[in-house]
């Protein structure tokens, strides 16, 4: 039997052209998701994010629009914790779905035992590369592999609710969602963590309406010698590997890949 399966996607009440848009996605793939009303910076003063994130951290200032988006995916992980459900599955409404993701949501035989996140998402980056340990096996032509390095995005993944209760005790979070999640070196919560990645992907970004982003902010952005201290913490966490990962490079027991994403599997999937 499979585990009970908490879906959510993270929308703002006010971005209904979105909405509908990421309702027509999730109908094609066989996807029921929840849609509760995502935290709107507008409707929220700095303090009360403030009360959630710490202005500054590890990968450098926290902007306001980023902490908004991370509280969002705190509120959903409280929503998932509240359930009786055992997995839960986290979108943002902008992405695309392959059409047999239901399928996956249906079976889910695959998950790896000691997972405590699947990333589903390609982030959409012709340079990016991301070290994968060995296959755990493979389902419906995609691969399921151990995520060694860090991967950018957090659209379309899911956790235990072990690791949901880990990462909510990280309050007041002090960097963004994706590198709270995806980040080995710049998030310790990460590093504990055993994360598997879908190769070829499920989701991926991009899959939006034309126009601005709908949380912006100018403030609190670095200038100066600020601005030469998050570069410095940034470049510092791109090579900050732990031994065990480096090792693992080295000897051949993981490898760099170029995540992809196929509404359906092609060969490379077995590469």
């Amino acid at each position: 039997m499979s585990p009970r399966l908490h879906i959510e996607m993270i929308n703002l009440a006010r971005a209904e052209e979105r909405r509908a848009r990421m309702q027509a996605e999730l109908a094609q793939a066989g996807v029921d998701a929840q849609f509760h009303p995502a935290f709107d910076m507008r409707e929220h003063p700095r303090e009360e994010m403030l009360r959630h994130c710490r202005p500054d951290g590890p990968w450098g200032l926290f902007h306001d629009s980023n902490m908004a988006i991370t509280i969002s995916h705190a509120q959903v992980w409280e929503r998932f914790l509240a359930s009786d459900a055992e997995l839960c599955l986290v979108m943002e409404d902008d992405i695309f779905i392959a059409p047999e993701l239901g399928q996956w949501l249906d079976d889910l035989s695959w998950w790896p035992t000691d997972a405590d996140m699947v990333k589903l998402e390609r982030w959409r980056a012709r340079s990016l590369k991301v070290l994968l340990g060995r296959s755990s096996g493979d389902y419906r032509g995609r691969r399921i592999s151990r995520l060694m390095s860090r991967h950018v995005g957090a659209a379309g993944y899911m956790l235990t609710r072990p690791a949901a209760q880990r990462f909510l005790a990280e309050r007041p979070f002090n960097i963004t969602i994706d590198n709270l999640l995806f980040n080995f070196n710049a998030s310790p919560v990460a590093r504990a963590m055993r994360v598997y990645q879908i190769q070829p992907a499920l989701i991926e970004q991009g899959n939006e309406p034309e126009g601005v982003a709908l949380q912006t902010a100018t403030r609190n952005r670095p200038e100066g010698l600020a601005l030469l201290r998050q570069k410095l913490k940034r470049a510092y966490y791109e090579v900050a590997y732990p031994l065990p990962t480096l090792a693992s490079a080295l000897t051949g027991r993981a490898k760099l890949h170029q995540i992809t994403f196929h509404a359906q599997p092609g060969p490379e999937a077995k590469q």
